[in-house]
């Protein structure tokens, strides 16, 4: 089979999306259908053809060709007549179906060879996510991609000539059985009637299939500020008249933004009828007029989604903790039984067999490098700072949904064109320090990059070996955690700490991950990370910039894993 294809580079540049149209579970699916019903069984060219200006078009019989513009200031399908240069390329293959998975923007159209490829079968894939518009021909046999409109490469997929396709993840949202109404409206109580009316639109598009920014307002009505129950039950008719729609009825909405094609109307939103979504689609696309100036929303969007992502590893994270919540007591009865028993520890013992109030035997490590007294004492440091750390897990966890709620609101305000005030303050003021000279006036340099542990401590990295220098002795407190890799050079890095004890362990390995990261054994295997509190640490004189004397060192033993220090930069991002 010839392919006829236009590559756009890898690091072809991203558009703004600007276009007025979006695409939603309820119109892909609608959509499929539609053209399911249009082109069943008839034939068309056995390659689509992938232009650099990102359409996708597949030439059909009857001198018509499906044309996709998947430009972000063009995102429309529509039958359009066969381009004059192309009348000569035979319609060959029969396009046996066009399907869309429920509650997912994917649209498939598969076509059949016939014998000159002893019946194989490939498929035009659209994928029509927000701001991810792309178009792929995949061989149906061994799943790998022909040829393909945008090459991408990211979220752990690679979408190149050559690899297998794979789709994106699907939501896995709850949909309902349509005998099941009951049973769909315990659910719509149970995840709505417990949030209050201005976090219900967050829950709703988490939780619901076939919502989406474009009908979440018409589906929660009155229910989204009002406690009323009267007002939720009617939101969840709305939401199952919705799912269970017996036939579409194509109109164009008129929003705010522009003309949307839909496949029904919504309730508060002004529509005009259309014969069908093409017919919508054609009128939008000889409507739409795209203003140059309207702001590209994508890198609010993009940082808003990592901010989401850092606060739900937050949140894994703090709910791994809570999993082993009882520890620190579980750890202080053990250093009772240990006190009880001191005469039992012999010197260089790596275990010492007690029994404890019911007279069950018990064996307890012991770090033979001690006397028996100091084995207790750092066994009751352990329990303090484990009862310690599960005191704050509350707070903590409390803190971290509420920002996960308000982060997911932003991004759903920010997918239907909308930018709440304090969202564009924040990642406008984020994003503009991540421009040269950027930010406006600029403050003092810091010596120091600033990260933030899965438990909400702050971690300071030294920048350059004199930033090493100003770091522990002008921005660290003496009963800071200092950190550096053992015997090579690196980042000097504090942990502030100015609590009794050593910190949490995870959040003393993750700073030590990150010492190991900016140090000269960063590709090792395991590195050796010598900690110790900042007062036992000292300047000798006439020293080179980042050379210092430490004392009291204890040893940590990391891997330096880059992932951690991501995803502790999207921890601090998240926290700020």
């Amino acid at each position: 089979m010839s392919v006829m294809r236009v590559d756009v580079p890898e690091n072809y540049p991203e558009v703004p999306r600007v276009s007025n149209v979006r695409f939603d579970p309820p119109l892909v699916r609608a959509l499929a259908a539609e053209l399911g019903a249009l082109l069943h069984g008839r034939l068309a060219h056995a390659a689509p053809i992938f232009d650099s200006d990102l359409s996708a078009t597949l030439l059909l019989d009857r001198g018509q060709a499906l044309r996709w513009d998947l430009h972000p200031t063009r995102g429309w399908v529509r039958l359009v007549p066969r381009p004059p240069e192309m009348e000569s390329r035979p319609a060959d293959t029969r396009i046996v179906r066009v399907a869309a998975p429920d509650d997912e923007r994917l649209l498939r159209i598969d076509l059949h060879e016939g014998n000159r490829f002893r019946g194989g079968t490939r498929a035009l894939v659209l994928e029509l996510h927000t701001n991810q518009w792309n178009a792929l021909l995949v061989d149906a046999a061994d799943r790998r991609i022909v040829s393909l409109l945008r090459t991408r490469a990211a979220g752990g997929r690679v979408l190149r000539s050559g690899e297998v396709y794979q789709p994106p993840e699907p939501q896995r949202r709850f949909g309902g059985d349509a005998a099941a109404v009951d049973a769909a409206r315990a659910e719509w109580t149970a995840r709505l009637g417990r949030v209050a009316p201005a976090e219900r639109r967050v829950e709703l598009l988490r939780h619901f299939a076939g919502t989406s920014p474009i009908n979440a307002a018409a589906v929660l009505g009155y229910a989204a500020a009002s406690d009323d129950a009267a007002a939720l039950a009617a939101a969840f008719e709305r939401w199952w008249a919705m799912r269970h729609r017996a036939a579409p009825e194509p109109v164009l909405l008129e929003t705010k933004a522009g003309l949307q094609p839909y496949p029904h109307p919504l309730d508060g939103v002004s529509f005009r009828p259309v014969a069908s979504l093409l017919a919508g689609f054609e009128a939008a696309s000889q409507a739409e007029t795209v203003d140059a100036t309207q702001r590209d929303l994508t890198p609010l969007l993009n940082r808003a989604r990592r901010r989401l992502a850092g606060v739900r590893k937050r949140i894994e994270a703090l709910r791994e903790q809570e999993a082993k919540v009882g520890e620190g007591a579980r750890l202080r009865a053990r250093a009772d039984l240990l006190l009880a028993h001191l005469a039992r520890i012999q010197p260089g013992a790596m275990r010492v067999t007690v029994y404890d109030e019911e007279g069950r035997k018990l064996k307890l490590p012991v770090d033979p490098a001690l006397r028996p007294m100091e084995n207790v004492e750092r066994m009751y440091d352990d329990a303090g700072r484990r009862s310690r750390a599960e005191a704050k897990l509350p707070e903590l966890m409390a803190r971290a949904t509420t920002e996960e709620t308000r982060w997911a609101s932003a991004i759903a305000a920010l997918e239907a064109g909308e930018v709440p005030a304090w969202v564009d303050a924040a990642l406008t003021r984020a994003e503009a320090k991540q421009q040269p000279g950027g930010g406006g006036t600029k403050g003092p340099r810091l010596p120091y990059r600033v990260y933030r542990t899965s438990g909400g401590l702050e971690v300071r990295v030294g920048k350059t070996s004199k930033d090493n220098d100003v770091l522990t002795f002008r921005h660290a407190a003496p009963d800071d955690v200092w950190m550096h890799a053992r015997q090579v050079p690196g980042s000097h890095v504090i942990l502030r700490w100015t609590e009794d004890g050593a910190p949490p362990a995870r959040d003393l390995e993750e700073a030590a991950t990150l010492a190991a990261l900016h140090s000269k054994a960063r590709s090792s295997g395991t590195v050796a990370v010598d900690w110790t509190r900042r007062k036992h640490v000292r300047k000798p004189r006439g020293a080179p910039p980042g050379r210092v004397m430490v004392s009291h060192a204890k040893t940590v033993f990391v891997a330096p894993d880059a992932s951690t220090e991501e995803r502790m930069r999207e921890g601090m991002e998240s926290a700020t």
